[in-house]
């Protein structure tokens, strides 16, 4: 479909879309705000809405702005750059607000203020660019639901020492162009503490293993604030230092609350350290009244459990990602915790062994990827927790699994949502609840 149409939208909806309405059906549009009046394409058509393209603004709203990045509407990784920052968090709850009381059935009144991002440009702390050789070298991020390499020579949401190291990255790449073709993906991750980061090349099994270390020690012979350049393919479980140095010296250094916490290459961390802090902060308020034993699902290199070690009497961490776990261990070891312990294994395997063994815990606390934990929960709640928080990153998700522990039982207190990722669509919520019902 090609037809050129006028739509006044009402809303904004989870995704990074706008909603109007044509001849009484839906359609979903980007990079527009409530009560504009927009020219669109309709581009597909769904069972039960169009998806359209946006062509022209007719009448703006007010909170509409210039974009701090000249790749925005080209480069799918940001959808709220034409959005004034003040509004991007109201927006957000409204939509976190929508997809809960759609889903859960959960009124607007459980949901708190979001709390918005103090930085809504450098903050972001990693990233995975795409790499390209056609005409000449590209390295950037997709076009919005395409394959296509859009080139990005600055990124505003990139946190300073991200962007250097690319930089000079790109620069390295235009003097070893035969060496792109073997490679599919550049991942960089920084620490604003320490500012220092680390590079990762994700490349074909079969690539110039002499070329592309004599790359990395060029990268090392400049005055650049990274810590090593690293190789990952499909023959290497975990990526594997070019320079030669080990995991510890590889890692870049996190002090989220004065916790210093090592992230050893391809392990996950947050990607915004300020609102990291602050997520923090808040579960300390939440745990301040002390706490008996508590399990966590999805527990990473220990970024939640190591800083709030010393309000809990023992500490469980259940991370499927064997390398997560070292990283959590090492890191409980140089911090002298002796309450954590993780274990490493899929959540459910490990949920039934500990349901053998008859173990209970006081609070459940759970930071799942985007599919949520319903099965998880399942059989995390027939050990008998009197709390759950749930940290999510997804509403639609969120929004499911709260439906399931209120009809196990349990009552929704509250609902904190955080900005922790600006300019995009993406939304972080915090829930707690409490047993009301005993199993």
């Amino acid at each position: 479909m090609t037809s050129k149409v006028r739509v006044r939208i009402e809303k904004l909806v989870y995704g990074g879309w706008g909603l109007g309405r044509i001849d009484g059906r839906v359609v979903l549009v980007p990079y527009v705000l409530p009560e504009e009046e927009v020219e669109v394409r309709i581009e597909r058509e769904r069972r039960d809405y169009l998806l359209a393209s946006l062509l022209e603004v007719l009448k703006p709203s007010e909170g509409r702005t210039d974009p701090p990045c000249p790749h925005f509407r080209d480069c799918g990784g940001c959808d709220y750059q034409h959005i004034s920052y003040e509004l991007q968090p109201r927006f957000k709850e409204e939509i976190l607000k929508e997809e809960l009381q759609r889903i859960g059935g959960i009124g607007p009144e459980a949901v708190e203020r979001m709390i918005a991002a103090k930085s809504p440009l450098g903050w972001r702390l990693r990233a995975s660019l795409a790499v390209t050789v056609t005409d000449r070298l590209r390295v950037g991020f997709h076009r919005r639901g395409t394959g296509e390499v859009v080139e990005i020579r600055a990124c505003p949401a990139l946190h300073q020492v991200a962007s250097g190291i690319l930089e000079r990255l790109r620069e390295a790449l235009e003097r070893h162009l035969n060496l792109t073709r073997a490679i599919r993906r550049l991942e960089v991750a920084a620490s604003p503490y320490e500012g220092k980061g680390h590079l990762i090349i994700h490349s074909l099994v079969h690539h110039d293993r002499k070329r592309i270390r004599k790359m990395a020690e060029e990268l090392d012979a400049e005055e650049l604030p990274l810590k090593d350049v690293l190789i990952k393919h499909r023959a290497l479980v975990y990526p594997h230092s070019l320079l030669g140095k080990g995991r510890t010296a590889s890692a870049i250094v996190l002090r989220p609350h004065g916790v210093e916490l090592l992230c050893y290459p391809g392990v996950f961390f947050q990607a915004n350290a300020e609102q990291n802090e602050r997520l923090i902060a808040l579960l300390k308020e939440a745990l301040s009244g002390g706490v008996g034993r508590v399990l966590e699902l999805f527990s990473g290199m220990g970024n939640l459990s190591l800083p709030l070690a010393p309000l809990v009497s023992s500490w469980i961490g259940v991370e499927r990602d064997p390398l997560a776990v070292k990283n959590a261990n090492y890191n409980a070891q140089i911090n002298g915790v002796k309450n954590v312990r993780f274990l490493q294994g899929e959540a459910l395997g490990v949920l039934e062994g500990l349901l053998k063994k008859g173990e209970r815990y006081e609070l459940l606390l759970l930071d799942p990827p985007r599919e949520g934990a319903k099965r998880e929960l399942g059989v995390a709640l027939r050990l008998s927790p009197e709390r759950v928080i749930y940290v999510s990153c997804n509403p639609a998700t969120l929004a499911r699994d709260l439906k399931f522990l209120k009809a196990e039982g349990y009552e929704l207190e509250r609902v904190v949502p955080f900005d922790f990722f600006p300019q995009t669509s993406h939304i972080e919520a915090v829930a707690f609840l409490r047993r009301v019902k005993s199993p």
